[in-house]
C-alpha cells in the first residue's frame, strides 16, 4: 500500500507540472505565433519530457540521501547531533542506559548496537535507525536517561529493540530518502525562483524586458507549490506507516518485558514533561522514527498516535494474549558429554528454539539480566574498551582448561602479542575461572562494541592474531571455528561471509552438499554414540521434508570446506537459511538437551548465516 500511495503521489506531482508547462506553451504559443508554434494541450513530447525529468532529479535525490546513509544507524544518529556513548563511560545516567541496551540485545541474540545519547536534548525520546541488525544503533535523548527509572528505560529500548526485529529500521531509512526525493523538487524551484528574481531585477536595471525573469518566477513558483503539496502528502504516508509501527512495537515491548509499567510509566513521563519535542534542525526527517513526537509542525504532527491512546491500549492489554513467553528449561542430569564438549545440559526442543529466532521473551530478558549481573566484574568493564576487548577475546579462543590456557599464554602468544595486550592478557586471565561456561558466548557479544571502534587496519591484524593463535596447536578445531565464526560476526555482520563472493543461492538443490557438510559435523560433534548419530542426522533429514537430498559424511570435515560451505549457505535466500537453521536443531535437540558446547556450534552457525538467535542457556537451566 505504501507504495502504491507513493507512485500515486509522484503521478499526481508529474500530471500537475505537465499541465502546468502544457498551458504555458499553448499560451506561449497563442501570444507569439511567430516564435512558438500552436499547440493543443495534448503534448507527448512534453510529457515525456517532465516525467522524465521529475522521476530523475527525484530519484538522484533520493538514492544519493539514502547512500548518505549507507553506513547505517549511526549515521542517522550523527545527523541528529547524537554522540556515540563510551562504553566504559562512569556516568551512572549513561551506565544504566549502556546495560539495559547490552542486556536486550543479548536477549535477542543480536549484536550489541551502537549506543548514542542525544546529549543536549532534555526532552524524552529515543530511536532505533540502521538497515540491517549488524548496522543499528540506538539513541535517546539525555532526558531520557535522566528522568525515567531502570523499569521505563527498559520499556523505551524494548520499544526500540521491536523496530530491529521487526525490519522498520531499513523502512524508515528509504521513507527519509523517498521524502528528500519528493522535497527536491521544491528545493528545485526555490533556486529557479531566486534565478528568477535575480534575472529580473538584472533586467529592470538594464531598461529591458523582463519577461524571461518573470517566467522564470512563475515556474519556481509552481515548482516550490507543487513539491511542498507532495511532500505534504508524503509527510501523511509516513506518518500513517509510523503510527502503525508504534503501535506494534509497543505491544512487543510489553511481551519482551511483561512489564506494562515500564513503557506505559516512560509515556506517562512524556505527557508529565509537556512532549518528546526535538530541538535539532533535523528533527523531522526522523519523526517518524522516534519513540513520541518530536515536532509539532505542519507536516508532521500526526507521525505517532496520541499519548493517552498508547497509554489506553498498553494497559488493557492482556499479558495472556501478546504471545507466551519462552519456556521454561527444567534441569537435567549431565549426560554421556559431547566429543570435546564440556558443560552442562539442559532440557528443550528444536521447535522451542527456532520459535525464539528473531524475537525477546520475557524469560529471555531475565536470562540476560542474570548472564551480565553474574560476569566477574573485571571481565565486563573489560569488554568496553578496544584494547582490554581485544584482549578478552585472544582469551576466549584459548582452551577452556585453566592449565591448558596457562601454558598456551606463556609459550606462543608472546610471538604473536605485543607487550601491552601480553599484560592485559595476564591481567584478566586471572578472571576467567570465575567465568561460567554459558556466559562465554554473550561476554563476547558484549565486546562487539568496542571491537567496532577498529580501524580498517586494526580489525585485518586483530583477525590475523586470532588466527594464528587458534593454529597454535596446528590445527584448528569445531570449538575454535565457532568462536572464530562469532569473532568475525562481532566485527562485520554476517555481511562479510556474503561479500566474498557475488553469487546468490536460490535453490536448495545446488546446495544439497553443504546442508549435508554442515548437518554431519554438527551430528559428529554432538554425539559420541553410532545410534545416537543416526538417530540426530534422520531428525534433521525429515525436517527438510524431502526439499533436498541429504548425505550423512562419516569422515572428519576439514574446517576449510566447513567455512567453504557455509559461506555458500550465507550468500543463499532468507528461506534456505531459515530451513537450515530449522534441520541444524533438530539434528542438535534430536533428544531435547543441549549441551553448553552445542548451543555454542547453534548460536555460531545461526550468527554466520544471518539467522542470530538468543542464548538459551543460563545457570539457572544448568544442572552443572
Amino acid at each position: 500500500r505504501l507504495v502504491i500511495l507513493f507512485i500515486l503521489a509522484v503521478a499526481a506531482i508529474i500530471a500537475i507540472l505537465y499541465f502546468f508547462f502544457a498551458c504555458s506553451l499553448v499560451f506561449m504559443g497563442e501570444q507569439k505565433p511567430e516564435k512558438f508554434a500552436p499547440t493543443g494541450l495534448w503534448q507527448p513530447y512534453t510529457l515525456l519530457y517532465v516525467a522524465g525529468g521529475t522521476l530523475l532529479c527525484s530519484g538522484l535525490a533520493c538514492l544519493i540521501k539514502i547512500s548518505s546513509l549507507s553506513s547505517g544507524g549511526s549515521a542517522v544518529a550523527e545527523m541528529v547531533g547524537a554522540v556515540e556513548v563510551n562504553p566504559g563511560t562512569r556516568d551512572p545516567h549513561e551506565r544504566k542506559y549502556v546495560n539495559v541496551v547490552q542486556e536486550m540485545a543479548i536477549a535477542s541474540g543480536v549484536p550489541v548496537p551502537a549506543i548514542y545519547i542525544m546529549q543536549d536534548e532534555l526532552n524524552i525520546n529515543a530511536f532505533a535507525a540502521g538497515f540491517t541488525i549488524q548496522d543499528a544503533a540506538v539513541a535517546v535523548t539525555r532526558g531520557c536517561i535522566e528522568k525515567l527509572d531502570r523499569d521505563e528505560l527498559q520499556g523505551v529500548v524494548a520499544h526500540e529493540f521491536s523496530h530491529i526485529l521487526n525490519g522498520d529500521m531499513k523502512l524508515n531509512i528509504r521513507l527519509i530518502g523517498v521524502l528528500a526525493g519528493i522535497l527536491f523538487i521544491a528545493m528545485f524551484g526555490r533556486i529557479v525562483l531566486e534565478i528568477g528574481g535575480h534575472s529580473s531585477r538584472s533586467r529592470s536595471r538594464s531598461k529591458d524586458e523582463g519577461g524571461g525573469g518573470a517566467a522564470l518566477v512563475i515556474a519556481g513558483l509552481v515548482l516550490m507549490l507543487v513539491g511542498y503539496i507532495g511532500y505534504f502528502f508524503g509527510s501523511l504516508i509516513k506518518a500513517a506507516v509510523s503510527r502503525q509501527r508504534e503501535f506494534l512495537a509497543d505491544a512487543s515491548a510489553v511481551q519482551f518485558t511483561r512489564n506494562p509499567g515500564g513503557i506505559g510509566g516512560a509515556l506517562r513521563q512524556i505527557g508529565g514533561y509537556a512532549d518528546g519535542e526535538l530541538e535539532t534542525k533535523r528533527a523531522a526527517e526522523v519523526s517518524h522514527m522516534c519513540f513520541s513526537s518530536v515536532v509539532n509542525s505542519f507536516f508532521s504532527f500526526k507521525t505517532h498516535p496520541p499519548l493517552l491512546e498508547r497509554i489506553s491500549r498498553i494497559e488493557n492489554l492482556p499479558l495472556d494474549d501478546i504471545g507466551p513467553g519462552e519456556a521454561q528449561a527444567s534441569g537435567a542430569p549431565l549426560g554421556a558429554g559431547a566429543a570435546g564438549l564440556a558443560g552442562g545440559t539442559i532440557r528443550t526442543s528444536a521447535a522451542d528454539v527456532i520459535a525464539s529466532t528473531g524475537s525477546v521473551t520475557e524469560a529471555g530478558v531475565k536470562k540476560a539480566i542474570h548472564i551480565v549481573a553474574s560476569l566477574p566484574a573485571g571481565l565486563a568493564e573489560a569488554a568496553q574498551h578496544p584494547l582490554s576487548a581485544s584482549a578478552l577475546v585472544y582469551l576466549l579462543v584459548l582452551p577452556e582448561n585453566k592449565k591448558e590456557r596457562r601454558k598456551m599464554a606463556r609459550t606462543g602468544l608472546p610471538g604473536i602479542l605485543g607487550q601491552d595486550e601480553l599484560g592485559e592478557l595476564s591481567r584478566l586471565e586471572k578472571l576467567m575461572p570465575r567465568l561460567a561456561a554459558h556466559a562465554r558466548l554473550p561476554l563476547l557479544e558484549m565486546c562487539a562494541p568496542a571491537l567496532r571502534t577498529l580501524t580498517s587496519d586494526q580489525a585485518r591484524e586483530f583477525t590475523g592474531r586470532i588466527e594464528r593463535i587458534v593454529k597454535l596447536d596446528n590445527e584448528v578445531d569445531l570449538r575454535e571455528f565457532c568462536y572464530i565464526t562469532m569473532i568475525e560476526f562481532c566485527l562485520y555482520g554476517s555481511g562479510r561471509l556474503r561479500r566474498k563472493n557475488k553469487k546468490r543461492y536460490r535453490r536448495l538443490d545446488v546446495l544439497a552438499e553443504d546442508f549435508s557438510r554442515v548437518l554431519s559435523v554438527l551430528t559428529v560433534a554432538g554425539h559420541t554414540d553410532p545410534d545416537q548419530r543416526n538417530t540426530s542426522f534422520e531428525a534433521a533429514r525429515s525436517c527438510l521434508e524431502g526439499k533436498v537430498k541429504v548425505e550423512y559424511m562419516e569422515e572428519s570435515v576439514p574446517v576449510g570446506e566447513l567455512r567453504t560451505s557455509i559461506g555458500r549457505l550465507a550468500r543463499s535466500t532468507l528461506r534456505i537459511r531459515k530451513a537450515l537453521l530449522k534441520a541444524a536443531s533438530y539434528c542438535v535437540l534430536a533428544d531435547d538437551a543441549i549441551e553448553v558446547g552445542e548451543a555454542e556450534m547453534l548460536r555460531a552457525l545461526a550468527h554466520a548465516v544471518g539467522v542470530p538467535i538468543p542464548p538459551f542457556l543460563a545457570s539457572t537451566d544448568l544442572d552443572l
